[in-house]
């Protein structure tokens, strides 16, 4: 990966045969915390799509979706992933989490 997503980015996680699509929620120099988007309610996969290219919004939907509960967040080395979008680089939503 040669940049680093930030919060409220999409990447997928590289190293698995499904590349599971991840809402990272905060970041650090190595590594990525977030949620998979399979994991997430449909209401905020629909907040996500319709949130684009709208990145302040996208923030604040990660840091809601970090604190939640009952999501599972992971940590995943960042060389094990790939961004799939950037916020604002992208004329429609990503291709994803509809079920």
């Amino acid at each position: 990966m040669t940049t680093q997503p930030t919060v409220g980015e999409i990447v997928t996680i590289t190293t698995t045969d499904s590349d599971p699509l991840l809402l990272v929620c905060s970041q650090e120099t190595e590594l990525i915390t977030g949620v998979l988007l399979a994991d997430l309610a449909t209401e905020t996969i629909h907040r996500l799509q319709a949130s684009e290219p709208d990145t302040a919004t996208r923030r604040q939907l990660a840091t809601a979706v970090e604190r939640a509960d009952e999501c599972m967040s992971f940590t995943v080395p960042m060389v094990d992933c790939a961004l799939v979008e950037r916020d604002s680089s992208r004329p429609g939503p990503f291709d994803g989490g509809e079920e």
